[in-house]
């Protein structure tokens, strides 16, 4: 037990409910929570809350402004504006969300690794991270979705590979901190297994900072995302993201500017929305506010 659970506990409740009573207090916080939970939600339940198809075109009808047959009006091929941002926010929360998995699996396997062996290893290691943070990630991005071809799939693995770098560094710092403390010596001298001791005593420990960057890294992986559908080697057609959307409006912005409004909004309040939780969650579970 570290000294701010011990504090926690002396005051009659653990760090996570006392996390939890702050957080709730974080009205900004909140409704970004709560803003998040309805923009995943309405994705989850696109397919029943329009009658349009995502794919399905109309060139007869072709581009019209906003009614209350088409919220969000059409775009050039007649397509309902309203069910391809629908289903655009079911393709660019799940490349963040899952593209954030795979950066927080590497880096926290990497950080811990590191800081828990030490010696050459761990400055080994850290070397090869440098070198890494000084390639340019986003042209290493473009060069796998040139050669592999705009596959969604390679797409999650692209971003979460170059988005550990940094939580690797946030681990490797928390865990060489950690590992000095009475209860990872008593494990090792119990003859408990290296491994053990990171994933079972030492890791549970940097849950918080894990907590906190993943939250921040995902609207980070949104915004690349559609940064790579803006340049055209985003998801294919007819399936579209945000960023595919933004991409499909910049070209008809003077004659039909609804066609990148309501993209760019709905983009921007989820990235807006995703800082605001992030900034509570890291108010909320950092150790040092815990003494005030």
């Amino acid at each position: 037990m570290n000294n701010n659970e011990a504090l926690a506990n002396e005051m009659g409740r653990s760090l996570w409910q006392d996390a939890l009573q702050r957080i709730r207090k974080n009205k900004v916080a909140m409704a970004s929570f709560w803003y998040l939970l309805f923009q995943g939600t309405v994705a989850i339940l696109a397919p029943f809350l329009t009658r349009f198809g995502y794919e399905t075109t109309d060139l007869l009808l072709g581009a019209t402004a906003p009614d209350w047959v088409h919220l969000f009006g059409t775009d050039d091929l007649g397509r309902d504006m309203f069910t391809r941002v629908l289903y655009g926010a079911r393709v660019s929360l799940m490349v963040g969300i899952l593209a954030t998995l795979v950066s927080v699996g590497i880096g926290v396997t990497y950080g811990a690794v590191s800081g828990y062996t030490g010696g050459r290893v761990d400055a080994l290691m850290m070397r090869g991270l440098e070198i890494l943070y000084a390639m340019p990630f986003t042209f290493f991005v473009i060069i796998l979705m040139v050669l592999f071809g705009r596959n969604i799939y390679l797409m999650f693995i692209a971003l979460g590979a170059v988005q550990w770098l940094t939580m690797a560094r946030i681990v490797r710092g928390q865990v060489v901190s950690l590992k000095t403390m009475e209860y990872v010596t008593a494990a090792r001298a119990m003859g408990v297994r290296n491994h053990a001791i990171i994933f079972r005593h030492i890791l549970p420990n940097v849950i918080s900072p894990v907590i906190i960057y993943t939250t921040l890294t995902i609207p980070g992986v949104i915004l690349e995302e559609a940064f790579l559908s803006f340049l055209g080697l985003g998801v294919q057609e007819p399936m579209s993201s945000w960023g595919t959307l933004i991409a499909d409006g910049v070209t008809a912005l003077e004659t039909y500017p609804w066609m990148i409004v309501y993209p760019c909004i709905t983009l921007m309040l989820t990235l807006v929305a995703l800082n605001f939780l992030g900034d509570g969650l890291r108010e909320a579970l950092d150790p040092k506010s815990n003494w005030e």
